[in-house]
């Protein structure tokens, strides 16, 4: 097979994109806070955050904050841009696109954090996906039947070629077979005359055989699946902490909110520390139950329970459209988010469906 009719996988579909589309984001983001930046509400903000710890006392000016986030705001948005580009050649299969988005993918999620927020942190993580499997494969012009072939233990198996049936004789070189008289056969012929005749059956076909060993793709979507959810039951379990620490200041949060929105006033008035504290306990022990169970599955999965992928399955899609939505208001998420994909991604992969299947 040749590498130009190699189809491309699905994940390379999505990371392309992804990187095209958060990169395009990504400079919308940088120059609209390039045109805000001295704005009185910027200022503002700047103002408080130079009020408060650690910066408080520093001796950093407000004309020098604004100036750092200009310069950032920039340099995001020239890497954005470049990524852009570099994301549409990653489609049509340039491994020099890759290489280069994979040089400039960590100052791109840094420098994001300045000018690009959650789009240019999602761009970053997608390219990871890029150096995983089947992308991988897909940029070394392996094809996943060669490559089922090799996680099986038969480079060979591709080429394998069944051998014909032997042929039969017909019934009329039978007829024509002389026969020796009875009474006088030879030893030769009376031991030919005493042989069963021709298998005439179907003869049975050797099969592909499937993968024996586990593939390393459901090992590192086990792991990946523990990370993430330890992770997120630690952040989880952690913000009730520092709810139940200090319960007036999310709710002066939740005040300030509710005088910039109208909508919030009458519901914020409702609003009591203790029902705060409770709301955040809650919805922590669920989330923590809920990564206990994703763990669980995983650790089935490991053990060839067919059951268990696809629950793991149902549990990173859930868990990726989740952590869409939290990343919006949480940057940081946009990890957990990456790990969910690519877990997704990794139970998909033809070698760990044959490996299930005949299990």
């Amino acid at each position: 097979m040749s590498e130009t009719k190699l189809p491309r996988p699905g994940q390379a579909t999505l990371a392309g994109w992804l990187i095209v589309l958060g990169s395009l984001l990504t400079v919308v983001t940088a120059w609209d806070q390039i045109s805000g930046l001295r704005s009185l509400d910027t200022r503002e903000r700047v103002e408080e955050v130079l009020a408060e710890p650690p910066l408080a006392g520093s001796g950093i000016g407000l004309d020098n904050i604004l100036d750092l986030m200009h310069v950032m705001a920039l340099v995001t948005g020239a890497m954005a841009a470049a990524a852009v580009i570099l994301g549409w050649h990653v489609l049509q299969r340039n491994k020099q696109a890759r290489l280069a988005l994979t040089v400039i993918a960590a100052p791109l999620f840094f420098a994001g954090m300045f000018g690009g927020g959650f789009w240019s942190t999602l761009s970053a993580v997608a390219v990871v996906l890029l150096w995983m499997s089947p992308t991988r494969d897909w940029f070394d012009g392996v094809s996943p039947t060669k490559r089922e072939a090799i996680d099986s233990g038969d480079p060979d198996q591709e080429s394998y070629v069944a051998p014909a049936p032997p042929e039969t004789p017909t019934a009329s070189a039978a007829s024509t077979t002389p026969t020796a008289p009875t009474g006088s056969t030879s030893g030769p012929a009376r031991l030919s005359q005493q042989q069963p005749p021709p298998w005439t059956g179907a003869i049975a076909q050797p099969t592909k055989a499937a993968p024996k060993r586990r593939p390393g793709a459901v090992t590192a979507a086990a792991v990946l699946t523990w990370i993430g959810s330890g992770l997120t039951a630690l952040m989880m379990l952690a913000s009730a902490v520092t709810a139940t620490a200090n319960p007036d200041l999310i709710l002066e949060q939740v005040r300030k909110q509710a005088e910039s929105d109208p909508n919030m006033r009458e519901m914020a008035e409702l609003y009591t520390t203790d029902i705060i504290v409770a709301s955040v306990w809650i919805m922590a022990v669920l989330v923590a139950l809920v990564c206990v169970a994703a763990a669980v599955f995983a650790a089935f999965a490991i053990r060839r329970h067919s059951w268990a992928r696809v629950a793991l399955m149902i549990s990173a899609g859930v868990s990726a459209l989740s952590l869409l939505l939290f990343a919006l208001a949480f940057p940081p998420a946009v990890v957990i988010f990456g790990a969910a994909v690519a877990t997704f991604s990794f139970l998909l992969r033809p070698e760990v469906a044959a490996w299930f299947r005949n299990g």
